[in-house]
């Protein structure tokens, strides 16, 4: 884009363009409402434009930048470090003032490499947040060992340097290179583990769309727009989502939502961006944007989990603000130790025995390592929501990962969560009234029902539509959330709902419910108007869920706003004590049926369909919603299921994995620190750390704390379908 052509377009922008950026003299960022211009559209204003390369998920681009970075580091680290441990080990026929003037050279460039690596992220921490970084103590250990050689330097060229009183050149220089090869191993393996449980990559670079003259090309992603028609032809990615407008197809939504068998695909069904379509040729038209689909909601929802702190992190915070000052300490009090014992038991020149002193003196502050606690929590979260959102369940909130497998009682909604969402409408009565007509009385309810989004709405909405009934017009419909919808017809308030919500003792209602249908009502001031009965069908995984959950000795409850017969016939069928189910409950019932668990010390988990569900949800120790994946980010809970109810299991089964190794993170940290300082300090005669090696308790503490947590990526968490 010309100079001309951009300050065009920033100062007269077109309908639909909203912002202009100039990120460079040739990179522009143009901002658009896709409702009103497409991205096609927006190129083709601009002569000579094309886009620029794709960005590329932030978390492991950051991952490849750091690997880079570290990489380059550590090796020009280590290349300047070998001549200096050679001239100090190896004896070479060259003169002592050779040999120092080459090691305070090479020392002082590798102590130049280590500034933007230790120096300054730990002096602006201290400096601008008064915060004492974990790079504090390898900063303090390496000035130490490379300020003790430069005194030393200084004395021996002033000639009143001792025999035994050496630089520690090689210490320096060898501490920095092993701490940076500690680190280029953690982000080599902390690369790989977030690369596997990346959600962006799913994201498909090309489409083939389908132009005006019905041929097909291929294009970038990046250039679709709303309406757009696209082939999803066999064994490839569904590229955003969208409604199937021709063709059938087998498509595997298992990286959404966990589910293991291929869902079925026929026009008007819909498609998930990230999934794999199979055998054959599906024609798709799309609902949604590359960059604003399933996918993008789904990962920025696991990155806001992955950026809270649960509550056991905050024990990890405390514990590492403590721990360097208690480690210059020891450090301190180690090194008045060792020239107490060079000098008193050892009888070495005061010269020679602060020198040893101070080595092992910097030898504990170089092999501790708060980085093994800083990294206990976070890395095992990243993978663990990562490892749940491949398996459909979006954990919204750190704290879950602490919570989950702590539940003692799970309680569940009956519709729409132990039951299909597809209820059957099959009976149906309506009460003849001398001020409305039974088609007024269908348009009406068809209007009440409307996009409502419950599925005993939905159910009612769809066979008045096979009818052919048209919903009347209707000026103010008010929905009451756990009731039903209240509105105003030629001034008369129309209620629709549960009968416990209308206060209705009908005989027919009460048949109704007698035959263990799911009721709803409609009613005016002067009485009832009609009765609906819907039968439900049970999840096919609903029994063997509350079946495992029971053997785990967690007791499972129904807690719903359908009537006693209803309820009862689900909990008798699925084996759930009368004891542990409760009927017509509004939000309020809910909320206080938890609240009363909670009170007596259990950890409940609530799971609802997320229609009327909110209270209690919010109220429950773990709030868990069942939704279709299009409504992921409206979700109010801490957990999204995008699959079935083998998340509930496979939630507590990985928060239990997770919270284990965190535990075992956190005792690791603990023993290496103490044994590792141990040893430093020479507090076993025979056995000690050098200093100069003492930089590998980076690599010794910390990956085993990412290898832990890539374990998770190995542990198998799907739940057989049945038992």
């Amino acid at each position: 884009m010309d100079a001309q052509t951009a300050q065009h377009l920033s100062r007269d922008m077109p309908k639909g363009v909203v912002g202009y950026d100039a990120l460079s003299k040739r990179e522009h960022r143009i901002t658009y409402d896709s409702s009103i211009i497409g991205a096609r559209k927006v190129l083709e204003m601009i002569p000579g434009a094309s886009l620029a390369p794709p960005s590329q998920d932030e978390s492991l681009t950051a991952g490849q930048t750091r690997l880079r970075n570290v990489f380059w580091t550590t090796v020009a680290a280590f290349c300047l470090t070998i001549p200096v441990v050679v001239l100090s080990w190896a004896n070479p026929p060259v003169s002592e003032h050779t040999i120092l003037y080459v090691s305070i050279v090479l020392a002082t460039l590798v102590q130049i490499i280590a500034v933007p690596e230790f120096y300054r992220p730990a002096l602006s921490a201290l400096l601008y947040n008064r915060v004492v970084e974990m790079d504090m103590l390898v900063v303090i250990s390496i000035s130490a060992a490379y300020g003790y050689s430069i005194v030393a330097f200084g004395l021996i060229l002033a000639g009143k340097g001792a025999e035994s009183t050496e630089p520690l050149f090689e210490t320096s220089t060898l501490l920095i290179s092993l701490i940076l090869l500690g680190r280029l191993v953690a982000a080599y393996a902390r690369k790989r583990a977030v690369a596997a449980v990346s959600l962006r990559s799913l994201q498909s670079a090309t489409a083939t769309l389908v132009g005006e003259s019905g041929n097909s090309f291929e294009l970038d992603a990046r250039l679709l727009q709303l309406g757009d028609i696209i082939v999803i032809g066999p064994h490839t990615q569904i590229v955003t989502d969208g409604i199937v407008s021709a063709g059938n197809s087998d498509v595997d939504e298992s990286m959404i939502t966990g589910e293991a068998i291929p869902i079925s695909k026929f026009p008007g069904d819909t498609v998930i961006a990230g999934t794999l379509n199979k055998g054959g040729t599906l024609t798709v038209t799309i609902k949604r944007l590359p960059g604003k689909n399933t996918v993008t909601d789904i990962a920025n929802l696991v990155e806001q989990a992955q950026s809270t702190k649960p509550r056991v992190q905050d024990l990890a915070d405390k514990v590492a603000g403590y721990f360097i000052p208690v480690v210059v300490s020891i450090s301190i009090i180690v090194t008045i130790i060792w020239v107490v014992v060079e000098l008193k038991v050892r009888n070495q020149l005061a010269g020679p025995a602060v020198g040893n002193a101070i080595t092992y003196g910097i030898a504990v502050l170089a092999v501790s390592c708060p980085c093994a606690l800083g990294l206990a929590v976070p890395m095992v979260l990243v993978i663990a929501s990562g490892v749940a959102a491949r398996l459909g369940i979006i954990i919204k909130t750190a704290d879950v990962v602490e919570r989950g497998f702590k539940c003692t009682d799970v309680i569940f909604d009956k519709t729409g969560t132990l039951t299909e969402n597809n209820l059957d409408l099959v009976v149906e009565r309506v009460f003849e009234q001398p001020t409305i007509s039974p088609a007024e009385v269908h348009a009406l309810v068809r209007a009440m029902v409307k996009d409502n989004g419950h599925p005993v709405s939905r159910a009612i909405e769809l066979a008045l539509e096979k009818r052919g009934v048209s919903p009347l017009e209707l000026a103010k419909i008010e929905s009451i959330p756990g009731a039903g919808v209240q509105c105003e017809w030629n001034g008369t308030i129309i209620r629709g709902g549960s009968p416990n919500w209308l206060e209705i003792d009908h005989a027919e209602v009460s048949t109704l419910s007698d035959q263990g249908l799911t009721i709803y009502c409609v009613a005016d001031n002067a009485g009832l108007l009609a009765v609906f009965g819907l039968r439900t069908t049970l999840r096919k995984e609903a029994r063997s869920v509350i079946q495992e959950l029971q053997a785990r000795q967690i007791h499972v409850h129904i807690v719903s706003g359908d009537g006693k017969k209803a309820v009862e016939a689900v909990a008798s069928d699925l084996g759930i004590p009368p004891s542990q189910n409760a009927s017509k409950q509004s939000p309020e019932g809910k909320q206080n049926y938890i609240r009363r668990l909670k009170e007596a010390g259990k950890v409940v988990l609530f799971c609802g369909d997320g229609t009327n569900d909110a209270v209690a949800v919010t109220e429950a120790t773990v709030g868990v919603q069942i939704e279709s994946s299009s409504d992921v980010t409206r979700a109010t809970a801490d957990v999204v299921l995008l699959g079935n109810l083998n998340g509930v299991l496979q939630l507590i089964d990985i928060s239990k994995a997770a919270f284990h190794r965190i535990m075992f993170n956190f005792l690791w940290a603990a023993l290496y620190n103490i044994f590792a300082i141990l040893l430093a300090g020479g507090a076993f005669v025979r056995v000690r750390i050098p200093p100069a090696y003492a930089g590998l308790g980076e690599l010794v503490s910390v990956v085993p704390v990412i290898l832990t947590a890539a374990t998770l990526l190995k542990k198998n968490f799907v739940i057989p379908n049945e038992h």
